[in-house]
């Protein structure tokens, strides 16, 4: 079914599904890189929530739905981590194992070949990542997310992946810079 929608979409609109497509990318690529640059732990989920949410309406429009479902689980996660001040049990050790245990799965249940260790590994700390009480400790681990999500664009040609993810590894590790404690 989501076959034939994409197939009606790129009939019916021509070059403006392309145009449509790469739009989503870019702003999903904005939110995804500009969210470590901010300086509160809820600013930084938010925008990553709104990168995901992003990315699930570009897969689906791609017609890519295990990548969509992918970002969809993310974009959960990091609704219910944002509440973690507001919801004690938010960022509990059950809703982390619960959302370890989805990553995991679904990652083992998609798994092909050896480089898809990369998106296990990713999804492990990006849920470790936004988790956490402190920016500081978010900020360290989301380098690790952004780092195997690089590797896995690198090692399965994926252009726009790719130039998404090393910005993204690039806005975290200028973010510890940035924010680093400088009594230390």
């Amino acid at each position: 079914m989501l076959s034939e929608f994409v197939a009606y979409m790129m009939n019916s609109m021509g070059i403006g599904y392309y145009i449509l497509v790469y739009a989503i990318g870019v702003l999903a690529m904005t939110f995804s890189v500009i969210a470590f640059q901010f300086k509160r732990r809820v600013t930084i989920i938010l925008s990553n929530f709104f990168g995901q949410s992003c990315w699930v309406i570009y897969f689906l429009i791609q017609d890519d739905l295990m990548s969509a479902i992918a970002c969809a689980l993310s974009a959960v996660m990091l609704a219910l981590f944002s509440k973690k001040d507001k919801w004690s049990w938010a960022a509990g050790p059950t809703s982390i194992g619960v959302f370890l245990l989805l990553f995991s799965g679904f990652s083992l249940f998609t798994f092909r070949v050896w480089s898809d260790v990369f998106p296990l590994l990713a999804g492990v700390f990006a849920v470790i990542a936004n988790s956490r009480a402190t920016e500081k400790i978010l900020r360290r681990f989301s380098v690790l997310w952004c780092l195997f999500w690089l590797l896995n664009s690198a090692f399965k040609m994926y252009p726009v992946a790719l130039l998404n993810d090393l910005m993204c590894t690039l806005s975290a590790i200028v973010s510890l810079i940035r924010y680093r404690d400088k009594r230390a």
